[in-house]
């Protein structure tokens, strides 16, 4: 059974009463029932939106608005010896939402903390605190006319910070987030603030431009971790350019996804294409393409306790005329580089897979002149050029069940391909087996492919969701891959695979918890860190 935190009624209402004199009573959720931003289905409750188990359900939650009452907050909850479950806006979506690994903990939502302390236009950053969502941030870029295409996920309602410090991904070039991150301010467990980097300079002019610093470099210790709250990051944004085409590249066969894979990340290290190329397979081609002569044939199959035959995706794919597999990335460049690029990946992909076929959308733009996106672009399937949606929200309810859900099983395995075919080729009847689709959602770069199984599931499915879970968790094991995040179920599992030298990471990490949040307030098993006789 997942741990429970067990406080007595006196001790949280002591806890909230305090809370509620210093940022006040509306700011204070006295259980889980209520505060949250709201959901896809008007919900405003704590915990996991994709869960009918109240195994990770919170005793309530909290909403500063600054830093200072942040830290005044962290302090009261060393005092009360009460444990908070930090969450920037809540939105990590397939990982289990606002819901702690503890059931008990007391959410910290920094929802309310929405400033953007600067965009800097000419460089190319901003600084955001963690309330600040990928649409916030987006359209004050358009509220001031600036030349920038800031990077988004897939659902843009998110928070920047939340998703950097999963190392969550977006789709320009600077889309890799926590490689594009730069300076960070923490509010440490006793309630001391600190920042990394060159913000260890008061005033530092260098702060959201050189990451390094001097002396060793902080931030990574805040990556998935509870040594620290994150009030404030830099991260970098990448120019609007003068010209740009999104490419949709499809091809035919199962096993092509070992040239097309092992071509993407040879162009990518050779900085040809220059963002992040997403995979789908041909059942996420069908699912998304909003054909009715499509969508009438899988539907039938589009229920719980079923999946689409790939004998009927088979005969969907040579009807359309689609790949089997679609890589969506972009190129961006000068005017003068845009029919270079297209040139360099065509005859790479020409040379690697017969059959290969290739889709534009192109803006060849003006010498010196930026496009737009918001007046050129306007929409995408993928958000290439840093337009927000909600859109793809809408897949939780294929399975015909308003209000489903999904999760993400996201191993972290080499570029050739080769590993990936493997890998996927297990997962897909595992997946199938478990009478669930195979939605892929697989993501490329220079030295790395981060494989997501993205799978849908109704309610009522959702305890064989979990055998399924805890089979691909060992199947990756075994091969030794592992997720670069995880839902909340299963953190100390993935955790429990960090085995080289005895455990020596772990150990190291849990020394440093020990440390410097003695009480063990700060997210309780986040990431399989416990303070020690913490475990529960």
């Amino acid at each position: 059974m997942p741990p429970t935190i067990s406080l007595t009624p006196a001790t949280l209402k002591a806890f909230f009463d305090e809370l509620a004199l210093l940022i006040g009573e509306d700011n204070v959720s006295r259980d889980h029932s209520s505060g949250a931003l709201t959901g896809a289905l008007g919900q405003t409750t704590y915990g996991d939106a994709f869960s009918k188990a109240d195994t990770n359900l919170p005793a309530g939650a909290v909403r500063p608005e600054t830093v200072q009452e942040v830290q005044e907050i962290v302090k009261l909850a060393n005092k009360h010896q009460v444990y908070l479950w930090t969450v920037s806006r809540g939105k990590n979506l397939g990982y289990g939402g606002t819901g702690p690994v503890v059931k008990g903990t007391v959410v910290l939502d920094l929802h309310r903390m929405t400033q953007i302390i600067e965009i800097n236009e000419e460089y190319g950053y901003a600084i955001v605190e963690p309330g600040v969502s990928f649409f916030d941030l987006y359209e004050e870029i358009q509220r001031r006319g600036l030349k920038l295409w800031p990077s988004v996920p897939a659902i843009g309602w998110g928070s920047v910070v939340g998703n950097t410090l999963d190392r969550g991904f977006g789709y320009t070039p600077n889309g890799e987030h926590s490689q594009s991150q730069c300076g960070m301010e923490v509010v440490l467990p006793d309630g001391t603030l600190l920042r990394t980097g060159s913000g260890a300079m008061s005033d530092n002019a260098t702060w959201a431009l050189y990451k390094g610093g001097f002396g060793p470099s902080l931030d990574g210790l805040f990556y998935q971790s509870n040594l620290g709250i994150v009030t404030k990051i830099g991260i970098h944004i990448t120019p609007a350019p003068e010209a740009y085409a999104t490419v949709e590249v499809d091809v035919p066969l199962e096993s092509d996804l070992i040239p097309l894979v092992g071509t993407l990340s040879d162009l990518m290290r050779r900085s040809i294409i220059l963002n992040s190329p997403s995979i789908a397979n041909i059942f996420r081609i069908a699912l998304t393409s909003e054909k009715p002569e499509v969508l009438s044939q899988i539907g039938p199959y589009m229920k719980a306790d079923s999946c689409v035959p790939y004998d009927l995706l088979e005969k969907i794919r040579i009807e359309e005329r689609w790949g089997f597999w679609r890589a969506y990335f972009s190129l961006y460049g000068s005017v003068e580089m845009l029919s270079a690029l297209k040139a360099t990946v065509e005859r790479a992909f020409r040379q690697a897979v017969p059959g290969v076929q290739f889709k534009y959308r192109e803006w060849a733009g003006l010498p010196g002149a930026a496009i737009s996106a918001a007046e050129d672009i306007k929409t995408e399937v993928v958000p290439h050029s840093g337009i927000p949606t909600v859109e793809p929200l809408g897949i939780v309810d294929s399975r015909g069940e308003r209000g489903g859900g999904h999760i993400c099983f996201s191993p972290v395995i080499p570029p050739s391909g080769r590993e990936l075919y493997d890998w996927y080729l297990a997962a897909k009847k595992r997946t199938a087996d478990a009478k669930f689709d195979f939605f892929a959602d697989f993501h490329v770069y220079p030295r790395y492919v981060i494989a997501i199984d993205l799978v849908i599931y109704t309610m009522g499915e959702e305890q064989r969701l979990h055998e399924l879970y805890k089979q691909l968790l060992h199947d990756a094991g075994e091969r030794r891959f592992m997720e670069y995040r995880t839902h909340v179920g299963y953190m100390d599992t993935v955790a429990s695979k960090l085995d080289f030298n005895d455990f020596a990471f772990g150990k190291f990490v849990q020394t440093l918890k020990d440390t410097f949040d003695p009480n063990g307030v700060l997210s309780p098993g986040k990431s399989g860190i416990w303070v020690t006789g913490q475990n529960m």
